[in-house]
Order: C-alpha cells, then sequence, then structure tokens
C-alpha cells in the first residue's frame, strides 16, 4: 500500500471548479480569514484562531503531518478566484485494513454551493485509486446537517451513531458515523 513518504509531496487534484493541494505559508491570510470565524470552527477539534500565528501554526502542523505518514491536508482553492477556502484531509489511514478518514473545513461564505462534496469525491477518489484503500470514512457531529449530507451526496452508507465519541470544547459530541467501500464507489 501506498504510504505518504513514498509520495515526494502533496500532490495536486484538479476538479471542474477546485484544485486541492499542498497548503503554504502564502495560505497564511486565507486560513485565518476562515479559521478565525466560530461559525466554521463549531464542529472541528480545533479551537478558532485567533491571531495569524495559529494559522503559520496549522500549516505547520499539516506538514507535520505528511512527513509523519499521519494525514493529507489538502487546500481547497477555487480555481477562478487563486483563494483558498478550507481543507480537506485523508488521515489516520492503516494499511494492512487499507482504511482511511476523511474530514474537512471550508470557509462560511462558501457553504451551500457544492465545494465540499466536489473536494470530497476527488479525495475519495484518491484514496480508492492512489492509495489503494477498501474503506474510507467519515464522522461529523449529528447536529452538523451540513455535514452529513456532504457524506450522503458522496454516496457514503450511514452507518450508525457514536453516542458521546469525542470531548470537544467543554462537552461530551455524539457523533454520526459514514463510510464508502471501494466496490460501491464508481467515479463520482
Amino acid at each position: 500500500m501506498l504510504q505518504t513518504k513514498e509520495l515526494p509531496e502533496i500532490p495536486k487534484i484538479e476538479t471542474e471548479r477546485l484544485i486541492l493541494r499542498k497548503i503554504t505559508t502564502d495560505d497564511v491570510n486565507d486560513i485565518f480569514e476562515y479559521a478565525s470565524v466560530p461559525d466554521v470552527t463549531t464542529f472541528v477539534l480545533w479551537e478558532t484562531h485567533r491571531a495569524k500565528q495559529d494559522s503559520l501554526d496549522f500549516v505547520k502542523f499539516a506538514e507535520e503531518q505528511f512527513d509523519n505518514n499521519i494525514s493529507i491536508i489538502f487546500g481547497i482553492e477555487i480555481k477562478n478566484e487563486k483563494k483558498l477556502i478550507g481543507t480537506i484531509d485523508l488521515r489516520n489511514w492503516k494499511a494492512i485494513h487499507k482504511c482511511g478518514e476523511v474530514g474537512y473545513v471550508v470557509s462560511k461564505k462558501y457553504w451551500n454551493k457544492g465545494y465540499v462534496s466536489e473536494a470530497m469525491k476527488a479525495v475519495i477518489k484518491f484514496g480508492f485509486k492512489e492509495l489503494h484503500l477498501n474503506r474510507i470514512e467519515a464522522h461529523c457531529e449529528e447536529e452538523n446537517i451540513g455535514s452529513w449530507r456532504v457524506m450522503e451526496k458522496c454516496r457514503m452508507k450511514f452507518e450508525g451513531i457514536l453516542r458521546e465519541k469525542v470531548f470537544i470544547k467543554g462537552r461530551f459530541r455524539t457523533m454520526k458515523m459514514y463510510s464508502i467501500l471501494k466496490k460501491e464507489w464508481k467515479e463520482l
């Protein structure tokens, strides 16, 4: 199975409207623009960015995650705007099980425009074709309707409720779990 250390760098993936690519220090202003908005960070594990240094630290974190074979964090850039609007990552894959997990965050200005679904379909394809995964899963908070709708649009199947699975921002959160298997996947 392909591991990130076999990839010389984070690949660039193009879709109809997006470029998924490595994030760099040049993206700090765009990252801060969305990561400093409390509505955007309500359902993520990390805290709202309070200073651009938080966004710079995230860029360094993304690089370390890739270098240490933990995850591939792609920046989501709108082609015609040349603007980073969020990130999508493939993480927690296990070579022996050929399983991975996808997660994402996007600027509120770009919600409900199909960008996350478009990015997710591209990352699912990358996971199955390039990393040779058999299963890709995703979790979201039960209350995060927009997120589980993205999963359903990408033909992921609802597998169940994980009661009080994670402790985020001072309280336990119940998660919904979705997945798609390689044999169920067709070019989305």
